[in-house]
């Protein structure tokens, strides 16, 4: 009987979801970058993304699937695709390295702005922050030499314009989850 009531429960519960199966919409933003988004494109200033051609001059179009970024399996790939995002002022490939597991949707409105911010500046340099071991009076590590110095952290120094030279640096923390690399503030 229970099993029964489970299944009815989880019927009536996906019945009652919004009717807002459209999925994610592929937009152009202003700017020429691709923009993923619930909306519809016209919505938020975008037009929508065109359908690929057809690939080797077949009659029938094929798509092509690839992984705009699958997650960062170490510290050194978080930091080479959070460099190349950042250098590309991209806040949606920012965006892909955050983790946002646990994150209410007012706070993730506030996170956009503060990564928009980021990605708006211009980029100087991004550098892993590692937590060294504790040197003893003779100048040597206390703890074997076997092991590594943790990264901790990733910060991003900029300016704050391309007109304000002003320095404005930026750390996140990192942390592992689910076998990849994120930032978090």
């Amino acid at each position: 009987m229970r099993p029964i009531l489970a299944v009815l429960f989880l019927l009536f519960a996906l019945a009652a979801l919004p009717a807002s199966a459209e999925g994610v919409h592929r937009c152009i933003g202003a700017n020429g970058a691709a923009v993923f988004t619930d909306q519809r494109c016209e919505a938020i200033g975008a037009v929508v993304r065109p359908e690929p051609a057809p690939l080797f001059g077949s009659g029938t179009p094929q798509r092509l699937h690839v992984h705009v970024h699958d997650c960062a399996r170490t510290a050194d790939e978080l930091h080479a695709g959070l460099e190349s995002a950042l250098a590309a002022h991209d806040v949606n490939r920012i965006a892909g390295f955050y983790q946002w597991a646990g994150i209410s949707g007012a706070e993730s409105a506030d996170i956009l702005k503060r990564l928009q911010a980021i990605a708006d500046r211009p980029l100087a340099t991004v550098r892993l922050l590692r937590r060294h071991q504790p040197i003893d009076a003779g100048g040597f590590e206390t703890v074997a030499s076997t092991q590594p110095s943790q990264v901790v952290a990733i910060e991003i120094a900029q300016t704050r314009s391309g007109k304000d030279p002003t320095p404005a640096r930026t750390e996140f923390a990192l942390t592992a989850y689910m076998g990849c690399w994120w930032i978090r503030f």
